[in-house]
């Protein structure tokens, strides 16, 4: 067992005095050979990750970012015009706590928007009988018991929605040498992942015609042909851009037998009493019971625990984005640190009887163990309160009293999660982002330990996310989904960060589209066709009024142009 019932992993558990012990004590002596020097004049100089650390650490929130919540609802300060950009970490914190408050669980997800087997929209020329109505997000709920099948839908608008189905990916990378390195890479292969959406964003999907690749590919063309004829004027009706209140609301989840497998929960607390369900009595987890999985030979509903949060909000053009993750999670500030201006304070350093950079908390470091005596990365250990320093800000208590988060003695019913449950005090805003590269030209990156395992020293969330969007065919335009050809240490493929390239959208020196960008929206990798054409991941057809976009119509383009307008072959 580690610090305060945060649980060690199992080669910490088991190799006793390893090396890790040997390289500390060594790093140990530097550190009081360095602080010898330093109490004679001689400061230490940072090494070579706390230098390039620098880069990571700034302060994000601007002077009076001090919102306040009343009756549901959040306001601001008149001083902040725009808090997504001027206070992206107290955004962020607010716009978690308001999902919560929403119990965003109850969301849409992206098998409730993508359907496996859509059908066509309504209210269109040639369009079907049995059709997916958009009018129906204009009717007062509850709408009935179930959703019409084929049709995007948003779960609390009905009665009796179909459970919640998880798409698990199966585990692929089980070696030794990344359980004792990255930990949480080994965890990514085996999280259950739900991206919940809002109602707006829901009924902007669906009122868009986005939900099926027929529809995708239709408006990539309709772009194209646009542009071939009426260059250089936009036509805003057939660019796809979500609602301001649209949010995304990524979860990653853990199974209870994984947990326990993992030594993250257990059964009993430090006097002995039985847990049930299990959990980490001092750092507790969120839970809910999933009924239905698509991971075979687990069909069985089985307690999940919520392990890190992936977020975004509509509320600037490129939407403001935000990781968040449980205390206790291996390794959660390991190659980019953590950063928090607004709701946790972190140890920081003192100068002169001046306090700085409570907001940041740098990735662990370690001697290499080697004749260099390099400073290297310690990787997938816990950062515990502890040792961090880290410490509820009065400003985040207040907001999370006021807005009745986490103020109860513990939950309800395990199998749902409740706004009030104390659990929600063990998460940690790892990140924002609402920029991709700095006022000085560095990229920036946002990622959490479990999503990005393997590649949180190179994740962006913005960069990756600005690949999203349809060719002629409904399918991704730029392939690969945010990642690259340089590889890590292990092997493993690294991701996109800093400014988009160009060349990822159209052909260089031209008006040809490569892809129709999505708005950032990653769900279209879901998206199916009303009638596939066989399993090529092609349709049947991408013409006709059904799958067109919204807007009026245009005039045809001419022979030549239509030519070069990406029109897939029929």
């Amino acid at each position: 067992m580690g610090v305060r019932g945060v649980p060690t992993t199992r080669h910490q558990r088991e190799d006793g005095m390893t090396h890790r012990t040997i390289a500390r004590s060594l790093l140990a002596a530097t550190v009081l050979l360095a602080a010898g020097a330093e109490a004679q004049g001689q400061a230490a100089a940072p090494n070579q990750i706390q230098q390039a650390s620098l880069f990571r650490a700034d302060v994000r929130d601007r002077p009076g970012c001090e919102p306040t919540a009343a009756n549901g609802t959040v306001t601001w300060p008149e001083a902040i015009g725009n808090p997504a950009v001027s206070c992206p970490d107290a955004f962020g914190w607010t716009s978690f706590l308001t999902a919560v408050e929403q119990a965003f669980w109850t969301w849409g997800t992206d098998q409730t928007i993508w359907i496996d087997d859509p059908k066509a929209i309504c209210g269109r020329e040639g369009s079907p009988a049995d059709c997916c109505d958009p009018a129906v997000f204009d009717e007062t709920p509850p709408l009935g018991e179930a959703p019409p099948a084929g049709c995007p839908y948003y779960p609390p608008d009905w009665t009796n929605p179909p459970p919640i189905i998880v798409a698990r990916p199966s585990p692929s990378h089980t070696h030794d040498f990344l359980e004792r390195l990255d930990p949480a890479r080994v965890l990514r292969q085996e999280e259950a992942e739900i991206v919940f959406r809002n109602r707006p964003f829901v009924r902007y999907t669906l009122a868009q015609n986005l939900y099926n690749k027929e529809s995708l590919g239709a408006r990539f063309t309709a772009m194209q042909d646009w542009v071939n004829v009426n260059a250089p004027y936009n036509n805003a009706a057939l660019a796809i851009d979500y609602p301001t209140d649209a949010v995304m609301f990524k979860v990653d989840f853990l199974s209870q037998s994984l947990m326990l497998e993992n030594g993250l929960i257990r059964g009993e607390d430090d006097g002995g009493r039985t847990l049930d369900p299990p959990n980490n009595p001092d750092a507790p987890y969120v839970t809910m019971l999933i009924e239905e999985t698509l991971a075979p030979g687990d069909e069985e509903p089985e307690l999940y625990y919520l392990v890190a949060v992936t977020a975004a909000s509509k509320a600037i053009p490129t939407w403001h984005w935000y990781a968040i993750e449980h205390v206790g999670n291996l390794g959660r500030c390991d190659f980019t640190g953590c950063n928090d201006a607004y709701g946790y304070s972190a140890a920081g350093v003192t100068v002169d009887g001046e306090s700085f950079g409570q907001n940041y908390i740098p990735p662990k470091t370690e001697n290499s163990e080697d004749a260099t005596l390099d400073i290297v990365f310690d990787l997938g250990t816990p950062y515990t309160p502890e040792e961090t320093g880290e410490r509820i800000t009065p400003a985040l208590d207040g907001l999370m009293a006021a807005m009745g988060i986490g103020t109860g003695d513990g939950p309800q019913d395990p199998d749902t999660p409740s706004a009030a449950d104390p659990a929600w005090r063990s998460y940690r805003l790892k990140a924002s982002q609402t920029e991709f590269v700095t006022a000085t030209g560095m990229p920036t990156h946002a990622g959490q330990s479990i999503t990005e395992g393997g590649f949180v020293n190179s994740a962006s969330c913005m960069t990756c996310h600005s690949q999203a969007g349809p060719d002629a065919t409904g399918n991704p335009g730029v392939p690969g989904i945010g990642a690259t050809n340089d590889l890590n240490l292990f092997g493993l493929s690294q991701t996109v960060n800093g400014a988009p390239d160009p060349d990822w959208f159209h052909a260089t020196g031209t008006n040809q589209m490569r892809v129709l960008p999505m708005d950032m929206v990653w769900g279209m990798l879901n998206a199916s066709c009303v009638a596939p054409k066989g399993k090529t991941g092609l349709c049947e057809t991408y013409e006709g009024a059904q799958f067109s976009p919204p807007g009026r119509p245009h005039a045809a383009p001419s022979a030549p142009a239509r030519a070069t307008s990406g029109r897939p072959a029929r």
